[in-house]
């Protein structure tokens, strides 16, 4: 009785996005902020989960307030797949939740590292030592140093590479 309600495929799904999600997103966190690689994964795990709690508790509080027609047909798309007439709201939906999942993790990690860190600045060590005296210009690469950069950066990737993977998916079935 459970199977033909309970909607395994979603939940199924919905867990190795999460997987992926935090292996790409630690991987980058990890090269990207110079952080270990528990904390990386610690970090993105949070993160993830995080919002992937908050979204399902909005979208179940703004399903429960759109009409019947749009409700069925927003919950036949996430349980059942495909509906063509409802892709340009599912589009414009994904869109925007990219952009405030990316605010919410930025503005999480930097929650999470106050939390940790005590709100105690690690200071940058000093080098000390005698100045080179080779006429080479400083070799210069691009280097994310910045919070914001790493996590719109692995936030990114790991969208595309996760849209990838259900892109497959939808032309598989």
């Amino acid at each position: 009785m459970i199977a033909n309600v309970f909607p395994f495929r979603t939940v199924l799904v919905q867990v190795l996005i999460i997987f992926l999600a935090i292996a790409i997103e630690s991987w980058f966190l990890q090269k990207l902020l110079k952080l270990g690689p528990k904390t990386s994964v610690e970090y993105t795990a949070i993160l993830n989960l995080g919002c992937t709690c908050v979204g399902w508790l909005v979208f179940f509080g703004i399903e429960s307030v759109l009409p019947k027609d749009l409700r069925e047909q927003l919950i036949g798309y996430i349980l059942l797949g495909g509906n063509p007439n409802i892709y340009p709201t599912i589009t414009t939906l994904a869109v925007l939740l990219l952009a405030i999942t990316f605010l919410v993790k930025w503005q999480g990690l930097a929650i999470i590292e106050n939390w940790v860190l005590g709100n105690k600045k690690a200071s940058k060590p000093q080098f000390l030592g005698p100045p080179t005296l080779t006429r080479r210009p400083i070799k210069k690469t691009f280097q994310v140093t910045t919070q914001f950069g790493a996590v719109l950066i692995a936030h990114t990737v790991s969208n595309f590479v996760i849209l990838t993977v259900l892109f497959l998916q939808s032309v598989n079935n």
